[in-house]
């Protein structure tokens, strides 16, 4: 029996590196990316079905979503698609840079009529790759987090991944080459799709088919983090000198990080944990922690500043460029300072 797993997390926190570290187990084949399209399009049809439309569907956290979770794992379990909807979303993604895999074929005439549920489409859109005969088939696709209750429901394991949110503002918007996260997006607008991971790590806390795992203690201490998520998945574990030749892609080749912070490099490395500290000002090292400090205290994380409402009042971003979906002045918009007080004072006093 083929078992399904599922990785997810905030972008720039290290998914593509435990996707591409769980792809060297013999028993696992994981796909990078495979059909980003498909959760923004039913993530897109849920929200426009109660009224609500926007072009960032994937980046609220549990303060400002507009639904319950129960309602949307309603609409996941009874949506019907066809095969055109399914040949449709992979014709967008051809040239869509988020999609990394790219697929094999795109044959759907062994798709049934009308497919029912999101497992049904998952198992579907898999099914358009070569995936191998391994005990543990999957993907990772990033700030997914939401789609997570209805697959551990469904028996799939789900694996979410934390990092500092002070090197994720580094790597999202301060990247020495790539762009992965685009062009400079305001703080807070990363910082609450951040809050998003912790929000279903402590909604899911206790689901057997769910783990989170930080990103720092992968970097640091690779094989007894490895070792937690081979447990779960039942498997046996990595040998301690596995990674020694470097990492591999599924097709054999040797696999570069997509680093924001260091030299490209085929092996785990800990270089950018606290690089924030070389690069951040003092105000956006404060504000990012005013801002996260409820979930930085329960994640481990060391705050450097003492956290206030004063920080949150006055900061300002800048060198922010102009969207049509995103107000370059987001992080100061009264309405959001506001919500973002009177949680400050919800979680803090």
């Amino acid at each position: 029996m083929t078992n399904k797993v599922f990785i997810t997390g905030m972008g720039r926190s290290g998914t593509t590196l435990i996707e591409k570290l769980l792809t060297n187990h013999p028993e696992i084949d994981m796909l990078s990316q495979p059909f980003p399209l498909i959760f923004i399009f039913l993530k897109s049809i849920f929200l426009e079905s109660l009224g609500i439309k926007k072009y960032y569907v994937l980046n609220d956290d549990f303060e400002n979503m507009n639904f319950e979770q129960k309602d949307f794992d309603l609409f996941l379990s009874k949506l019907v698609v066809d095969k055109i909807w399914i040949k449709k979303a992979f014709e967008n993604m051809i040239n869509y840079s988020g999609q990394y895999t790219k697929n094999c074929h795109l044959d759907i005439s062994e798709i049934n009529k009308e497919i029912h549920g999101f497992l049904e489409i998952f198992e579907a859109s898999l099914n358009r790759f070569n995936l191998k005969n391994k005990k543990y088939i999957g993907s990772k696709e990033v700030m997914c987090e939401e789609f997570t209750p209805y697959l551990c429901r469904n028996r799939f394991k789900s694996i979410v991944v934390v990092r500092d949110p002070r090197d994720v503002v580094v790597s999202a918007n301060y990247p020495k080459e790539d762009k992965h996260f685009g062009n400079k997006k305001p703080t807070l607008f990363i910082l609450r799709t951040w809050r998003k991971s912790i929000d279903y790590l402590n909604y899911l806390r206790k689901n057997k088919n769910f783990i989170y795992i930080k990103y720092e203690d992968l970097v640091t201490d690779p094989y007894n983090t490895l070792n937690k998520i081979t447990f779960f998945l039942d498997l046996e574990p990595f040998a301690k000198n596995h990674f020694d030749a470097g990492i591999y892609d599924r097709d054999g080749s040797l696999w570069q990080a997509n680093s924001s912070f260091d030299t490209k490099t085929s092996f785990i490395s800990s270089q950018s944990v606290g690089g924030y500290k070389k690069i951040l000002s003092s105000d956006e090292i404060n504000y990012i922690e005013s801002i996260c400090k409820y979930e930085m205290d329960l994640m481990g994380y060391t705050l450097d500043t003492i956290p206030n409402k004063k920080i949150i009042k006055n900061f300002r971003d800048y060198f922010i460029e102009s969207s049509e979906h995103l107000d370059k002045n987001y992080s100061s918009l009264d309405e959001n300072v506001e919500k973002e007080l009177a949680r400050y004072g919800k979680y803090n006093n």
